[in-house]
């Protein structure tokens, strides 16, 4: 008998090509696409669930409450994390995570690389491979250095690095270090990225001991807390305050100082707690190509169910003579739904294949390194969609035609009743909405693509060149100097400044202290030179720019923008000092400008020349990057190529073996906005196949009308 129905069914598809193409080839298409959109979905709910233990991880994070105001951070002083092992017992390990640069000289070359500093206890928290070395000896000397295998092969080739040494510029201290062990590809669902680990053991080289083991109002690393078994959060939770006022409660009131923990696996996709090292994701991108995945398939399920609707008006006939040839109703039944179930596995097949086959360009729009698994999650999905649309797009033919007489459809009074009726014209209704919705998402996100690439950020990004030289001020600034001094010659640069912080990292300095009411304020900061506003093309709208010659300038003078202006409710800011100890006189006031993401509002600022004097009158202060001299030129609009390599000619006359790096203001300012472009492309690319599959709908159903 099932092989009876196989036989009509594949007969039946067989005589009516068109049609089974159209609802093929129209479901396929949703299929793929919602399985890619399903794979990227799925990726960015997975972060961090690969570690055995990640049900017990949290990271530390801070809401500090003062003078009425909130501030929140994910990056935590360093004494935090000794302080919850000794004095919490729900904690049965805790580890710190430190992100850095440094310069890292091999043989004869010096390179700029970010290096992570970590507890020894790292391998023992978190579930990182290793492809050499032991995990419980690889940071168990403060010498040990581990490796990612990029970095590897990017320092020794195909020999093994184990046993090889590097220079690392730790402050001030040139440090060698020992390869102990190289880590396993890093899964792409991590919180945490690294290519150098070193042991914790060496940030004496970087901070003091004051910093080490006394400032809590300092913040620099990311604290993980691996909890007891038998602990729960909010048990564990209820424990802080007691220590908080033990260790540090002569600086903090009940209340002021909050320590919160964050399960690992809520970090990627909670953007209400700043981002602490690595940055986060925005969860509304991941319902948005959800519901984008959603409504293609919901389309071509409603183009699949129109088309099987309207193809039934045609077998009305053949259910008459079939009853008359004595089939009873549920052989019918099983007959229809087995072909609507026959052509949906074909459908589906095909869908899995196209995915496979445009995974690799999905990978290359979406930034990832997606598979396609074929695990329990898959085949349930894919089940689930030929269970469903076979069940739906069957329902009428098997259930509806199966149940007339053979008289009524022998005399023809069965057309009008199986015509285009009110279920499938609200089908097809539904189907060109769910299109629209697309087309409406589709203009809204490019309207917000287009503020963020001609929105006026306040300044001129183009032909900008940034060129960090990677050391601390005292070495850095006679080096920037030096490089300016060099490339002032050249015909191609129009303009060049030195300037603590660059457009291409946000997060300048951050500056909190009580002025002379005991009002605690805060505001942003950047050192920089005489030539930042003129070669940055910033508007001065009162007073004037900073004189290299003029020393008043360069140790009590600053500028500020507009936002700091009405912060403090100045009519008139020339001559004013912040009111409290600081020193600096405003000289100047620029017109506001975006020097961070267009995603916050501008804050309150302040340039000078020598920032040494504002660091200590603040109480409080944050670095979104290292504090190192960058450079910033302006070039002229031409060949970009050999522009670039006579930059690097100057640099290696001044910098010897150092490594030249340099990337555009413009292309880093892209990348900032890198999640928006990636998700706007998706949905573009999204709409265009929703149309297309319900116009191929449109055709099918035109088809059998004037057939």
């Amino acid at each position: 008998m099932i092989k009876n129905y196989l036989t009509v069914a594949i007969r039946y598809l067989l005589r009516h090509k068109g049609y089974a193409a159209i609802n093929t080839i129209g479901l396929a298409v949703g299929v793929a696409s919602c399985i890619l959109i399903m794979l990227f979905v799925r990726s960015e709910w997975s972060y961090d669930r690969f570690h055995d233990k990640a049900d017990r991880i949290h990271r530390a994070w801070l809401k500090e409450v003062y003078e009425g105001k909130t501030f929140t951070n994910s990056v935590t002083p360093l004494p935090l994390g000794p302080a919850l092992q000794s004095n919490i017992p729900d904690v049965e390990s805790t580890c710190r995570v430190y992100a850095f640069n440094s310069l890292v000289k091999f043989e004869n070359n010096t390179f700029n690389e970010s290096v992570h500093m970590v507890d020894s206890n790292f391998f023992g928290m978190f579930d990182f491979g290793l492809a050499e070395g032991n995990k419980t000896t690889a940071l168990s000397n403060s010498s040990s250095l581990v490796l990612s295998k990029e970095m590897a092969k990017k320092y020794f080739g195909k020999t093994s690095a184990i046993g090889k040494t590097l220079e690392l510029e730790l402050g001030e201290n040139k440090v060698l270090f020992t390869v102990a062990a190289v880590a396993d590809h890093i899964p792409n669902e991590s919180s945490i990225h690294f290519g150098m680990l070193i042991p914790f053991s060496n940030d004496h080289y970087i901070f003091s001991e004051a910093v080490r083991t006394r400032a809590w109002q300092q913040v620099f690393a990311e604290t993980y807390v691996l909890l007891k078994k038998d602990a729960t959060l909010a048990g564990t939770e209820k424990k802080f305050d007691k220590m908080v006022q033990q260790i540090a409660g002569d600086n903090y009131k009940p209340g002021e100082y909050n320590i919160h923990l964050q399960p690992l696996t809520n970090i990627h996709l909670n953007n209400e707690i700043p981002a602490g090292i690595q940055p986060t994701s925005d969860p509304k991108y991941s319902y948005i190509l959800g519901t984008i995945g959603i409504l293609i398939l919901l389309i071509a399920c409603i183009n699949f169910v129109t088309l099987s609707i309207g193809r039934s008006t045609t077998r009305a006939l053949e259910v008459g003579v079939r009853k008359v040839l004595g089939a009873e109703r549920q052989q019918l039944i099983r007959q229809f739904w087995g072909e609507a179930m026959l052509l949906t596995c074909i459908s589906v097949i095909i869908g899995i294949g196209l995915a496979a086959l445009l995974l690799k360009p999905f990978n290359q729009l979406a930034n990832r390194s997606l598979i396609l698994p074929f695990d329990l999650f898959t085949v349930a999905f894919c089940l689930i969609i030929i269970a469903l649309i076979a069940i739906i797009a069957g329902f009428y033919p098997s259930i509806v035609l199966s149940g007339f007489t053979p008289v009524q459809v022998l005399k023809g009074r069965i057309q009008s009743a199986v015509g285009i009726g009110f279920f499938r014209k609200a089908l097809v209704v539904g189907q060109f909405v769910a299109s629209i919705i697309m087309i409406i998402t589709t203009l809204i996100i490019g309207k917000q693509l287009d503020y963020l690439r001609t929105k006026n950020l306040g300044y001129t990004k183009e032909n900008i060149v940034i060129i960090p030289t990677n050391q601390p001020r005292k070495e850095g600034i006679p080096l920037a100097e030096r490089f300016k001094e060099t490339i002032s010659k050249n015909t191609q640069v129009l303009g060049s400044t030195i300037s603590l912080f660059s457009f291409t990292e946000p997060g300048w300095a951050n500056l909190g202290y009580e002025d002379d009411k005991s009002v605690y304020r805060d505001f942003r900061m950047n050192a920089i030179d005489a030539d930042f506003i003129n070669t940055m093309k910033l508007e001065l709208v009162a007073g004037k720019n900073f004189a290299s010659d003029n020393p008043v300038d360069q140790n009590s003078s600053m500028i500020v923008n507009e936002a700091l202006v009405k912060e403090y409710g100045w009519t008139d800011a020339i001559g004013k000092k912040l009111p409290g100890h600081f020193e600096h006189v405003v000289v100047g006031v620029v017109k506001d400008f975006h020097y961070e993401s267009l995603h916050t509002k501008i804050q309150p600022l302040a340039l000078v020349m020598k920032p040494d004097s504002m660091f200590r009158k603040a109480n409080d202060i944050g670095f979104g990057f290292a504090p190192q001299p960058r450079i910033s030129v302006r070039l002229k609009a031409g060949n970009v190529q050999e522009q670039i390599a006579s930059l690097k000619a100057a640099w290696k006359t001044v910098a010897g073996d150092q490594d030249f790096e340099f990337r555009f203001l413009d292309a880093s300012l892209d990348a900032a906005y890198e999640q928006e472009i990636r998700l706007g492309k998706m949905v573009r690319y999204a709409s265009v196949l929703s149309i297309f599959i319900a116009c191929m709908g449109l055709f099918g159903l035109a088809t059998l009308v004037v057939v």
